[in-house]
């Protein structure tokens, strides 16, 4: 029996609507027979979020039907990216489960399309994420750097196997030390000399557990040990001075995203002094400026004031590197606006004047208010 995931063929799940297929776990076992209908949104999204199957024959003979367009879902990107660190947040936990190398394979592919997809919603929802939970940090972490490398080994023109290899070892390169990364960012204190042993362990252990878990993809194995490694000599664990590129390229975002990503006690740095910051100490890499080029000045998600006198958010990136597209969210006196409202800033009249930090923000947005097709028109 060949399956096929449930994500591959959410369009036509909907609440109240009859299954189209028999719904399967990773064995092919029945969980849900055709004809069940779903309760209500909830359970459909449960339903996505535990990573179910269909048997590719039902699917297809579905998808061949001249009314197979009818009961559709379609999920905008938001949702898609909550259920990916929904599904992550139990994935990594688990590599000793005989499915787990299965089930990661089987997460790459959402992450590298939608970093395909709409580039400028991705880098907001990086920038833009909640940290409250921060006993989640590490798999949060791990999804944007295997998102950001997703975006950048697209740029560089890398083959489709070698960004799977390079976004595969951005999810578990940490595997090791999963948990105790929610535990110092929850804390805010120098990690304990058992803690600091964990950390420069954790490339190599992180790797075993992966081949353990059945792993032969020598440039994801290469990659995961080597993603703290310096060319100065000056990484760990082992002093390397010739890391592998999709090493250096790892390594670079690991610090860029940890950088931005706040903890107990520490805030977040912007995302465009992150980038050049991290430029300056990498003496100028060109993977360095890569990232810089890739987030450009103003990059999604960073709030900004207008020359008019609103607030506004960047949603997409411009012609230029100093005009995006922003979404004014308050007018000029600060009152907030009933819809965010569409504003080019290569416009004199509506040029940014600064960026502002999120603390000066009062005002509440949606990503969907912001992102909608029929938003900021």
């Amino acid at each position: 029996m060949e399956l096929i995931p449930l994500v591959q063929v959410s369009r036509y799940l909907r609440a109240g609507t009859a299954l189209p297929w028999s719904v399967r776990d990773v064995h092919g076992a029945l969980l849900l027979a055709k004809g069940y209908v779903l309760s209500g949104e909830a359970e459909v999204k449960a339903l996505l979020a535990r990573g179910m199957y269909v048997e590719a024959g039902e699917a297809a003979k579905v998808a061949s039907r001249p009314d197979s367009g009818a009961p559709a879902v379609v999920e905008n990107m938001s949702g898609r990216w909550a259920r990916l660190e929904a599904r992550l947040s139990s994935l990594l936990r688990s590599p000793a489960d005989p499915h787990f190398l299965q089930r990661v394979k089987e997460t790459i592919e959402p992450i590298a399309a939608l970093a395909d997809g709409n580039t400028d919603l991705l880098i907001f929802l990086i920038l833009r994420h909640d940290y409250t939970r921060m006993v989640n940090y590490g798999v949060v972490h791990s999804l944007h750097s295997a998102a950001l490398c997703s975006l950048l080994s697209r740029r560089l023109g890398w083959p489709e196997s070698r960004r799977h290899s390079l976004i595969g070892a951005a999810l578990t390169m940490n595997l090791h030390m999963l948990d105790l990364q929610g535990s110092l960012a929850i804390r805010g204190s120098a990690p304990s000399d058992k803690e600091r042993q964990v950390i420069i362990e954790h490339p190599l252990a992180s790797a075993r557990l992966l081949r353990d878990a059945g792993l032969t993809d020598t440039d994801w194995l290469t990659t995961v040990e080597q993603h703290h490694e310096c060319s100065n000599g000056s990484g760990y664990p082992a002093g390397l001075t010739n890391p592998g590129e999709m090493a250096c390229l790892l390594h670079l975002v690991d610090c860029f995203t940890a950088k931005h990503s706040p903890r107990a006690g520490r805030k977040p740095q912007p995302a465009q002094k992150a980038a050049r910051e991290l430029f300056t100490q990498s003496a100028g890499d060109p993977m360095a400026a890569l990232i810089i080029k890739e987030f450009g000045i103003y990059p999604p998600g960073v709030f900004v004031q207008l020359a008019s006198g609103e607030m506004a958010v960047v949603t997409q990136r411009g012609a230029s590197a100093n005009a995006p597209i922003v979404a004014a969210i308050t007018n000029k006196s600060g009152d907030p606006l009933a819809h965010p409202a569409r504003r080019d800033t290569s416009a004199a009249a509506h040029a940014i004047v600064s960026a502002v930090p999120q603390t000066a923000i009062k005002v509440q947005v949606t990503v969907d208010a912001l992102y909608d097709r029929h938003a900021n028109r």
